[in-house]
């Protein structure tokens, strides 16, 4: 066998391991399609619930077969309420400055091109800084449901809680909104 064809058939064996190797990882961290429908968080299903308002606004630069990946724009000091995805969500800071937080955490501060992965039902909630706003893309395997709770509270959003004072009010009442202060 002459160098060439090796290489070639090197090259060809190397590239099909590494695709292969992606679809394995893929598979082991995917949940199966009836698990990923199950309630895994105490939200429900409804409209996007959101301090401020929430824009959906795909990012055109960025394309998936074809189309511009799903993204939400906030302004500054907007952001979801808490809630969870059953499949997970994947964000990612497209322009701007975003923040994120998942329940028991502190809030953290994204900037362009910080990404986060809230696994399946992992409560959590992201927007935009204080002062300036955010662009995400983002995205959840499918199926999967958003489960709605409770409104981010300023002391959660500032970064001076962990999301689980509002959580324990939100359960015993069932009440989404937060009073003003708070």
């Amino acid at each position: 066998m002459s160098n060439v064809p090796k290489k070639l058939w090197l090259l060809g064996g190397l590239s099909g391991a590494l695709i292969a190797s992606q679809v394995v990882l893929v598979a082991a961290t995917s949940a199966p399609a009836e698990q990923a429908q199950e309630p895994t968080c105490p939200g429900e299903t409804m409209g996007v619930q959101a301090t401020g308002v929430y824009v959906n606004r795909p990012v055109p630069e960025f394309v998936v077969n074809g189309e511009p990946w799903g993204g939400a724009y906030w302004e500054g000091g907007m952001r979801s309420y808490w809630h969870c995805h059953t499949a997970g969500q994947l964000l990612h800071v497209w322009e701007g400055e975003g923040r994120t937080q998942k329940r028991g955490e502190r809030m953290r501060t994204l900037h362009k091109g910080d990404s986060d992965w809230a696994g399946p039902g992992e409560e959590h909630w992201h927007g935009a800084a204080a002062h300036t706003h955010a662009q995400f893309l983002q995205g959840s395997p499918t199926p999967s449901q958003t489960l709605w709770m409770e409104e981010v509270s300023e002391t959660d959003y500032m970064g001076n809680g962990i999301g689980m004072e509002t959580r324990a009010e939100f359960l015993r009442t069932g009440v989404r909104e937060q009073p003003r202060g708070r």
